[in-house]
């Protein structure tokens, strides 16, 4: 049986204006796909033993009255709105047991609370929360100003609201870093392949699934590349993600999409709300030994991370006329991906006993168009990541297991001492993606013929049109179908297709 306890808040203004950068970008996925897992989030508060249902109440209380964006009504779309409320309530739903399934937030409001509670005493505590009022490093404020709201310490006033965000980014010198920020995207797109990780099916059939991986080994191996290069862990195993991907597939470049969290600016460490946006990295990897390697990929990072702010609208539109004039389709999935806030310091001494034997396992997942997707969800005591793909006839079960044990080789051995570009590959161990007849590399890709055909044949009907010749060319052989519309067909059926590119060119030729 569930009771439905109203958290009462009250802040100290009820103003609207516009979104955010962060909350526009939230707001278009929505739009796009408003059932997607990460729609919401999920947090689990950690709450002391003894502590009463009224307490959390009030602690719940104080923590949405601290923060606009948890008493805010959103309303979607280019512009949008947001719409803060001085008072009102949020739900607490108390059950003898927290239930599996959380369920997602309240009507209009963005953000429910969920306990478990017996004689009173709250046994566990779970929030969950629409994407477009927070994002991962946001609940970690939360996590600690409710620990510290429980214990009745007092906290310093909030230093940025979310329409103070919006406000700021109106700012002359705010639209002329956005202007850079959809620049920078743009001359990405222009060059970067359809997927990086392009290769040849391996099996005719195709699911989803993730390959996860736990080792306490690849963690002590961080702290001692760590120390040495006095470099975050996340940016060390983006490097050397890497380069495994560059001795995979080939690309001396490795130009992908990730999510930055644009926390760069101080006055945003503590800031509530959503920043995450994607944004375009390219590591260079060519004749790079790997303490060289995590230093291009910190300032990589640096650069996607500068340029991680602007009007999605607008970057979305832009995007579409150039897919358009290229005929690629780059994917926009992030490639690498991680929740951490490396707070653990260098000159972590190592424990006396020896690692836990490295845990990988295997499981489904979801239908997805994501070909291939590295996450980082640990880096302290245990290295926990995960390799899935939503199409495991060209990224097998097999395979996303080796990804992760290279990965975990490479660290051992950088973290013995730092690696010439041919160590690198010796501790990989892996070879090149196999490319064989009827693959091309053009226009910075690598294309399947196969894969342009069969996109023909949907596009235009079996026998339709045929490639020919090195450079791409489609002859098509029904004279009712001009050039332009056939191009169009193909475009409209490009994305996701990580082996395919439009032909360069369209040609007729009558039928006998």
């Amino acid at each position: 049986m569930v009771q439905v306890i109203p958290i009462d808040f009250r802040g100290a203004r009820a103003v609207a204006g516009p979104l955010t950068l962060g909350q526009l970008n939230v707001a278009k996925w929505l739009a796009d796909a408003p059932h997607a897992p990460a729609a919401r989030l999920e947090q689990h508060l950690p709450v002391p033993p003894g502590t009463t249902v009224d307490a959390v109440a009030a602690a719940l209380g104080a923590l949405v009255s601290r923060h606009e964006g948890l008493r805010s009504r959103y309303t979607l779309g280019d512009p949008g709105e947001q719409r803060v409320l001085d008072s009102g309530s949020v739900p607490l739903d108390v059950y003898d047991e927290l239930p599996a399934e959380l369920g997602g937030v309240s009507a209009g409001a963005p953000v429910r609370f969920v306990a478990a509670a017996a004689d009173g005493l709250v046994t566990d505590l779970a929030a969950v929360y629409s994407h477009i009022a927070v994002d991962f490093q946001a609940l970690m404020v939360l996590e600690r100003e409710f620990a510290a709201l429980l214990r009745g310490e007092p906290l310093p006033g909030v230093a940025l609201q979310p329409l103070d965000r919006a406000e700021a980014e109106c700012s002359p010198a705010r639209r002329r870093r956005q202007e850079q920020a959809l620049r920078h995207w743009f001359r990405h797109v222009e060059a970067a392949p359809a997927h990086l990780y392009a290769g040849p099916r391996a099996d005719p059939a195709g699911g989803s699934g993730a390959c996860g991986m736990s080792s306490e080994a690849a963690a002590r191996a961080l702290d001692r590349i760590a120390d040495r290069t006095r470099t975050s862990r996340p940016t060390i195993v983006l490097a050397a993600w890497c380069a495994l991907l560059a001795r995979r597939t080939g690309y001396d470049v490795c130009r992908f999409v990730m999510l930055s969290a644009n926390r760069f600016e101080s006055a945003l460490s503590e800031f509530v709300g959503t920043l995450a946006q994607s944004t375009f990295v390219a590591v260079d990897t060519a004749g790079a030994g790997f303490d060289e390697l995590v230093r291009r990929a910190f300032g990589a990072v640096l650069q996607a991370g500068v340029n991680g702010a602007y009007h999605v609208y607008r970057q979305d539109a832009g995007t579409r006329e150039r897919v358009a004039a290229r005929g690629v389709a780059p994917s926009f999935e992030p490639l690498f991906n991680s929740v951490i806030v490396d707070t653990r310091g260098f000159d972590v001494p190592e424990p006396a006993a020896p690692p836990a034997p490295t845990d990988l396992g295997w499981v489904e997942m979801p239908p997805t168009n994501i070909l291939l997707r590295f996450d980082l969800g640990r880096a302290d005591d245990a290295v926990v990541a995960r390799v899935w793909s939503g199409d495991t006839g060209r990224v097998t079960p097999g395979e996303a297991r080796e990804l992760l044990l290279a990965l975990e080789r490479l660290l051992l051995a950088a973290a013995a001492q730092d690696l010439d570009p041919a160590g690198i590959a010796a501790a990989l161990a892996l070879p090149p993606l196999p490319r064989p007849p009827g693959w091309r590399l053009i226009d910075g890709c690598w294309v399947d013929l196969d894969e342009v055909q069969r996109l023909l044949d949907e596009a235009l009907g079996p026998g339709a049109a045929r490639l020919s010749g090195p450079d791409l060319t489609a002859v098509v052989l029904d004279g009712s179908v001009t050039a332009e519309e056939a191009r169009r067909r193909c475009l409209a059926l490009l994305p996701g297709r990580h082996a395919a590119m439009v032909p360069r060119a369209f040609v007729h030729r009558a039928l006998n």
